[in-house]
């Protein structure tokens, strides 16, 4: 992370792996993990942020993006909002409540007959590519984009979506309706 530019890491719910050794892995970027603040759920630690891409090879793939379409837009909507993306534990990926609650999948380029790719290779890929697209732009001078070509500013964080479906859920409920399904059921 730290070699592409970028410095605002998130734990959630890590493992009990022993602080030093932790840090004999960082390499120079020991900053990084000092200063990642440590949050028990993903909602908490996307809860600041405009919108959140999670990595998955298995889950909601009608709303997959592949990481070169996934960039393109991080890219555009990073000019003027808090974007983040989620990974999950090397060992299990993400779960599919924290997943269904991100708009858009970002899948890796992997060879089909072996998926599976290392927490840290997977941040590297992303990262990298991430900042490929923004070195682009930058040489460019290309406005924000949201994906349609439009100028992107995104004025509720994730946090404040929800509350907003919650609401709408809460107020359906109360009239005897179903709640629409043009957001996706809210999980508390």
């Amino acid at each position: 992370m730290k070699n592409l530019g970028y410095k605002n890491l998130h734990l959630v719910s890590p493992t009990a792996y022993g602080h030093l050794a932790a840090m004999k892995l960082t390499q120079g970027a020991e900053d990084l993990l000092e200063s990642a603040p440590v949050h028990a759920t993903p909602d908490e630690a996307a809860a600041d942020y405009h919108m959140v891409f999670p990595t998955s090879r298995k889950m909601k793939q009608e709303n997959a993006l592949s990481l070169v379409e996934a960039s393109e837009i991080i890219a555009g909507l990073a000019q003027k909002n808090r974007i983040a993306v989620l990974f999950g534990s090397e060992k299990f990926g993400l779960a599919r409540s924290a997943v269904d609650k991100c708009q858009k999948v970002i899948t890796l380029p992997v060879a089909p007959e072996f998926p599976s790719v290392n927490l840290a290779q997977s941040v590297g890929m992303v990262c990298l590519e991430i900042r490929l697209r923004l070195m682009e732009r930058e040489e460019e001078s290309t406005p924000p984009i949201d994906g349609t070509g439009a100028e992107a500013a995104i004025h509720l964080t994730v946090e404040e979506r929800q509350r907003l479906y919650k609401g709408f859920d809460d107020l359906f409920n109360d009239l005897g309706f179903d709640a629409p399904s043009i957001y996706g059921k809210v999980q508390d």
